[in-house]
């Protein structure tokens, strides 16, 4: 099995969203991801969805992006990211997956020989910014969560070999390669492989963080990031 990620596809089928306004590269983007996808991926392989799946407003406007995805190859499990404002409760997006999908917030699911575990994430803090009580009650709520979908992936990983692929939008550093708050617990927890999207420029991409740095593999997979195609994380 191999295991596929991309995140950002931001489909908008029900209310179709020109995204070439903001890069000429997002021209009929949604058609190069499907026919890249359905030239890689395979039936019995996994996709990983880290966040910004659907610019849907709710519920009934991603029906249509739901019915897309499941009609692509691969078995999927979806993360919320910052634009996925149709994300609300876990149980009722729950409810709405198709066969095929599975979604993960705060929790985790094991997925042919690799365990998924997914949260909602947020931005590296300024360090020079001073921590508002809001601020501090946000990143709380964030490692809270993160923790929640760490702790419900221990048991599903019986075997210490197997990868634990963790489902996090936001970039885990900042700019200067900083490590967020969270990465100390992702390390502790022996998290194997990160994905994350949301950057979209070239300095961006620049500048984040991948390869192997404590033990883990960051990927940035936004979809423009990876030219429009998903990228092959590991074979399990």
């Amino acid at each position: 099995m191999n295991v596929w990620a991309i995140s950002d596809l931001h489909l908008s089928y029900a209310r179709p969203d020109r995204r070439d306004r903001f890069a000429d590269r997002w021209r009929d983007h949604a058609a190069r991801i499907e026919a890249a996808w359905r030239e890689s991926v395979r039936r019995d392989d996994l996709v990983l969805l880290p966040g910004d799946v659907s610019s849907a407003r709710n519920h009934r406007d991603l029906q249509p992006d739901l019915n897309r995805l499941e009609g692509l190859p691969g078995r999927k499990v979806l993360a919320p990211g910052n634009h996925d404002g149709w994300w609300n409760d876990l149980a009722k997006v729950r409810a709405m997956m198709r066969p095929s999908l599975r979604a993960v917030e705060g929790t985790a699911e094991a997925v042919g020989g690799v365990v998924v575990a997914g949260a909602r994430s947020m931005a590296v803090p300024h360090r020079d910014d001073p921590e508002t009580p809001a601020a501090r009650a946000e990143r709380d709520r964030i490692l809270a969560g993160l923790d929640a979908a760490l702790a419900a992936a221990a048991p599903l990983r019986a075997d210490p070999t197997t990868p634990l692929v963790l489902l996090w939008h936001f970039p885990p550093f900042d700019a200067y390669g900083r490590p967020g708050p969270w990465v100390e617990r992702f390390e502790e927890a022996g998290v194997t492989h990160c994905l994350y999207g949301h950057l979209h420029t070239q300095a961006q991409w620049a500048a984040a963080v991948q390869g192997v740095r404590g033990g883990i593999r960051y990927l940035c997979v936004a979809a423009d990031a990876i030219g429009f195609r998903p990228i092959r994380v590991l074979e399990a």
